[in-house]
């Protein structure tokens, strides 16, 4: 009788282990999935800014909006205040250095932007950017028709 019992608590412990496991391996396969579509979402915002016109360092703080979500932890302020107050004011900061005195994640630092335009027959912004974690690594990109050169030629721009 005691066998039977100590099988089927076996039984039960290598199937309780075996569920956690798939549960905890799915946790994080939405994870990086939700990463990647904010990634994806982040490289288009990138590309339109650079597509009206921008500099790279637009681009690179409207790519760091929009991956928020998944940036992580807030280095920067450390206390509990309304961080979408201070996002317009990230945005206007004409610096690194005071763009992160304003607004500043943990995962900021690990995010690679690479934003390229071609002035071609059909002029493109096209962006990649590249997020490395200890636990995954995810890519994005997107690709935007750029028509501001063919406006802003005759203005010195």
């Amino acid at each position: 009788m005691t066998l039977r019992r100590a099988q089927a608590m076996l039984e039960t412990l290598i199937s309780v282990l075996f569920v956690t496991f798939i549960l905890l391996v799915s946790v994080q396969l939405v994870q990086m999935y939700n990463a990647r579509i904010l990634l994806d979402h982040a490289a288009e915002r990138a590309a339109r800014a650079k597509a009206v016109g921008l500099n790279d360092f637009m681009c690179l703080k409207s790519a760091r909006v929009a991956m928020i979500p998944v940036a992580g932890n807030r280095t920067w302020p450390q206390e509990n205040i309304d961080e979408v107050a201070r996002i317009p004011i990230y945005l206007s900061s004409d610096h690194g250095a005071r763009a992160r005195a304003i607004l500043d994640y943990e995962r900021w630092a690990n995010m690679n932007v690479s934003v390229s335009s071609e002035y071609g027959i059909s002029p493109i912004a096209e962006t990649q950017i590249n997020l490395e974690t200890d636990e995954f690594s995810v890519n994005g990109e997107s690709k935007v028709e750029s028509h501001y050169p063919l406006y802003m030629e005759g203005f010195g721009f």
